[in-house]
């Protein structure tokens, strides 16, 4: 999570954090760091040691980067107050854009079930999801029982963005409307990983004086993870019939609160 003195930004892994991170250092500090470090300039560099020693004197803008993947729960007390920001994607690009970084590839003991499939690491992309949605539902609250028929990326969200994530996540049957939904959630602004740089530099526009910076975020191009790579095919590519209406049963919870992403038919 990232903490302005205007807000806390929210980053749950693949819709679009790193993006973000990098654009509110560079809208409040007024450089950001490169993927690749060899393109940090000096001047990079010296804005860098100067907002150290503001962060120290308490007068940094830039309060706090801390606990990357830190959900809504994790806020440090004397920052709850703060609104909070936060991003939003498109279910069916999720899950392609967790199979396609292969985190799960290069760290397979991370991910219990995947070095007993016989088919690892060459994974189809039907397979990646059963295991998903099976052996994968609970490893951020391993001692829990998940609610057997709802989808990963459910899981994640109520995790990171749900004031009380454990019990949801045992009876989320339970909330049938939206208003309901909403009730159990955090106050958060959600930008659109599909739209990010146009609903980051609205957002800022509201806190950052620099309107110059504030407009270079339109303009800027994608920042990937390290070790990331541009997906060639589009999410539609990956997905047939049936495992479209899997997704849209299985996170009908996403679909219910953010309905435009359900009109892929």
């Amino acid at each position: 999570m990232v903490v302005t003195k205007d807000f806390v930004f929210i980053h749950m892994p693949k819709t679009g954090g790193t993006f973000v991170t990098e654009m509110l250092r560079k809208a409040y500090l007024g450089y950001r760091y490169e993927v690749d470090e060899s393109d940090i300039t000096v001047k990079d560099k010296c804005l860098h040691l100067r907002h150290r020693l503001l962060r120290k004197l308490s007068l940094s803008p830039w309060v706090l980067h801390t606990n990357k993947h830190g959900p809504c729960n994790d806020i440090p007390p004397k920052y709850k107050w703060l609104p909070i920001l936060g991003c939003i994607r498109n279910p069916f690009e999720w899950y392609v854009s967790f199979y396609e970084y292969q985190w799960w590839k290069k760290h397979p003991e991370e991910w219990p079930g995947l070095l007993e499939n016989p088919h690892f690491p060459d994974l189809s992309f039907r397979e990646f999801l059963q295991l998903e949605d099976s052996h994968w539902l609970n490893l951020f609250n391993p001692n829990l029982t998940v609610y057997p028929t709802i989808g990963r990326f459910t899981t994640l969200f109520v995790i990171f963005y749900f004031q009380r994530p454990n019990d949801v996540l045992q009876s989320i049957a339970n909330l049938e409307s939206k208003e309901r939904i909403t009730r159990e959630m955090y106050p958060v602004t959600f930008l659109h990983t599909e739209t990010l740089n146009r609903d980051l530099s609205k957002y800022l526009s509201r806190f950052v004086s620099n309107t110059r910076r504030v407009g270079l975020v339109e303009l800027e191009k994608p920042i990937l993870p390290a070790g990331a790579n541009k997906r060639k095919r589009h999410w539609r590519d990956y997905y047939d019939a049936d495992l479209m209406a899997e997704i849209r049963e299985r996170d009908r919870l996403i679909f219910s609160l953010f309905p435009a992403y359900d009109t892929e038919r």
